[in-house]
């Protein structure tokens, strides 16, 4: 528990002062600590630590106590009104109104504070998707050899490029080297891609060590995305010796000396050097290494020649340069990658492809071409905003989709002749934005009837950044299949699981986006009945702001723009730097969101600043 603060009474907070993070810290000691003491620590202490909110840790000095994600989950709570529970007495309304306050105060402090230190040097391994398109590049073989990987796990801010989950078994260094040997010879077995990766060799006259050199310098610098040290050459050189020694001719030793640089571990790690421990000061990272961060972050895969040669003569310390390079790259078809590897992993939409399983019996139009449709709306959709700087609230709302024959059929839109995808604006309010394509509706269903719950939770937690805590243990299910409720309704069910004490406090946030998409079926069809039962659709947010309709639920959604922003920047950073984000990123995260606002909420500038912002370009 708590110790007891020897404070009796409350000092104002200065709203209209210059907020600076002393003067937060201060008012947080002075006035919000023992506020919150006295109404909240009995649900969230260090024991307890309801709704995922430890005030404890409010007692230890530092930044920490300033960490805007902790703020969230309890401005949210507050606006909920479940802290503190109906059980309780009420926080009066003049300390509500302090304690957004100061978390208003604080994230201002926070965007005017200096820049804090940049992440630490990190060295991680290329993932599946990053492997497979590296190999595309640097030899333009159409397999995918990272689809026979173990499947990699994600962390941070939930991407599997994260350095901390990227490790390396027993068994994926057997299939690397599987794999490096597969590679090379479908390689080989291709004349013209032999030809191309043997260019360099402009005679075959030459001596065999001499032709093996002309062809590996070049491929090192693409390969290990650096200039190759003279030791590294001769070591892979050796590798060409020795097999020649065994017997081996040029051609097949040639094959053994490519696949010892595909299992290398410099080929196989992104590194990155930290900065030197003598002097205490963040290190900028070199041409090689921006170009390379730059290039699995936008394209997933090695960086191409252009960039390679910017890194070369030392131009991507330019802004100006690495602004247009940024820009480049968003305008490859390589930046489909990005779509899907960001977009897809933060939205989970790839999940349609094996968690979109509704009953065929029961909703027999759901077959293998609307699966892929649902997928393809979402992606068109994506690819619109992220690579040709759309306005990112189109995500919550807007007036159009992309849809081709097949899934405006599905949808029951007239007037979509063929299956090539193109944009499409509707001619009423009942879609709009992502929380109405059928392929979200559908994987957060259950095979027989839809769910509230999940479609809430999808809401808040992918697109607004609010998750809610893990439910408490056996609190009960509802039926699977919506027609064995025989009296009454999927959502009067549900209404009567959330009036227990241990559910209130979730279901009172989950529920309310769920109920608003109530009108989409499992496979992401309208519908006005359940079962032949009325729907109620209805709902209020937190706030006291009630709907009636989709259209009004995805009003308020635009209402809290700015959760949808943070959740955002946090994401595509968090994508960016390869890492979860820490609180000395705060400062950084909080001027990328105002880059966001001043764009008009289109993307490419916060995209740009990202690129150029102290935590993507420095190390500690």
């Amino acid at each position: 528990m708590l110790r007891p603060l020897a404070i009796s009474f409350l000092l104002p907070l200065a709203m209209h002062a210059a907020s600076t993070v002393d003067a937060v810290q201060h008012s947080l000691t002075d006035s919000i600590i023992p506020l919150l003491e006295k109404t909240c620590i009995d649900c969230h202490d260090a024991d307890l630590a309801k709704g995922d909110i430890d005030l404890e840790k409010l007692f230890t000095p530092g930044k920490d106590r300033l960490d805007i994600r902790f703020w969230l989950k309890v401005r949210e709570q507050l606006r909920a009104g479940t802290m503190p529970p109906a059980s309780k007495p009420p926080i009066p309304e003049s300390d509500k109104t302090a304690v957004l306050s100061w978390i208003k105060q604080n994230e201002q402090a926070l965007l005017n504070a200096p820049i804090g230190s940049p992440g630490p040097a990190r060295t991680r391994r290329l993932n599946r998707e990053e492997y497979s398109n590296t190999m595309r590049d640097l030899f333009g073989i159409k397999s995918r050899p990272g689809d026979q990987f173990p499947t990699d796990g994600s962390g941070g801010e939930g991407f599997n490029n994260n350095a901390d989950t990227l490790s390396i078994s027993p068994l994926l260094v057997e299939k690397h080297f599987l794999a490096a040997g597969e590679i090379i010879d479908e390689v080989w077995s291709d004349p013209p891609l032999r030809s191309r990766l043997l260019a360099p060799v402009y005679s075959d006259k030459l001596p065999g060590d001499l032709g093996a050199d002309l062809a590996l310098r070049p491929f090192l610098l693409r390969a290990l995305r650096q200039i190759p040290s003279e030791d590294t050459v001769q070591k892979h050189l050796n590798i060409l010796r020795a097999a020649l020694n065994r017997g081996a001719n040029w051609d097949e030793a040639m094959q053994a000396m490519f696949k010892s640089v595909l299992i290398s571990p410099r080929f196989l790690f992104l590194e990155e050097a930290p900065a030197p421990k003598d002097n205490n000061q963040p290190r900028q990272l070199n041409h090689f290494e921006i170009a390379t961060r730059l290039s699995y972050f936008l394209w997933s895969t090695t960086p191409d020649d252009e960039l390679l040669s910017l890194a070369i003569t030392q131009k991507l310390h330019d802004p100006a340069i690495l602004t247009a390079q940024t820009r480049r790259l968003l305008a490859h078809p390589n930046a489909k990658a990005f779509v899907k590897n960001f977009a897809g992993q933060w939205l989970r939409f790839e999940d349609i492809h094996d968690k979109a399983n509704p009953d065929r019996r029961k909703f027999p139009e759901f077959n293998r071409k609307i699966r892929q449709a649902l997928y393809d709306e979402i992606f068109h959709y994506t690819e619109n905003i992220l690579l040709k700087n759309g306005n990112v609230l189109d995500l919550l709302d807007s007036n159009y989709t992309y849809l081709n024959q097949t899934l405006a059929s599905h949808y029951g839109i007239p007037n979509v002749q063929g299956e090539e995808f193109r944009q499409v604006k509707f001619t009423d309010t009942k879609r709009g934005g992502l929380t109405t394509m059928g392929g979200f509706l559908a994987v957060n269903s259950y095979p027989q009837r839809t769910s509230p719950v999940l479609r809430g939770k999808w809401v808040l937690e992918q697109l607004m950044g609010t998750s809610p805590p893990p439910p408490p243990p056996d609190v009960g299910g509802l039926p699977e299949d919506d027609r064995k409720l025989k009296n009454g309704t999927l959502r009067q069910r549900l209404e009567a699981h959330r009036s227990k004490p241990a559910c209130i406090g979730c279901h009172v946030r989950l529920d309310p986006p769920g109920f608003a998409l109530e009108n989409f079926s499992p496979t992401g069809q309208w519908r006005e009945n359940e079962n032949g039962k009325p729907l109620d659709t209805t709902g209020t947010m937190p706030g006291n702001r009630p709907f009636t309709t989709p259209a009004e639920f995805r009003q308020i959604l635009m209402q809290d723009k700015d959760l949808f922003i943070r959740s955002l920047t946090t994401r595509l950073l968090g994508y960016a730097l390869d890492r979860g984000l820490e609180v000395s990123d705060q400062p950084a995260l909080l001027r990328l969101e105002k880059t966001l606002r001043d764009s008009n909420h289109h993307i490419e500038p916060l995209i740009i600043a990202i690129t150029q912002s102290h935590p993507f370009l420095w190390r500690r």
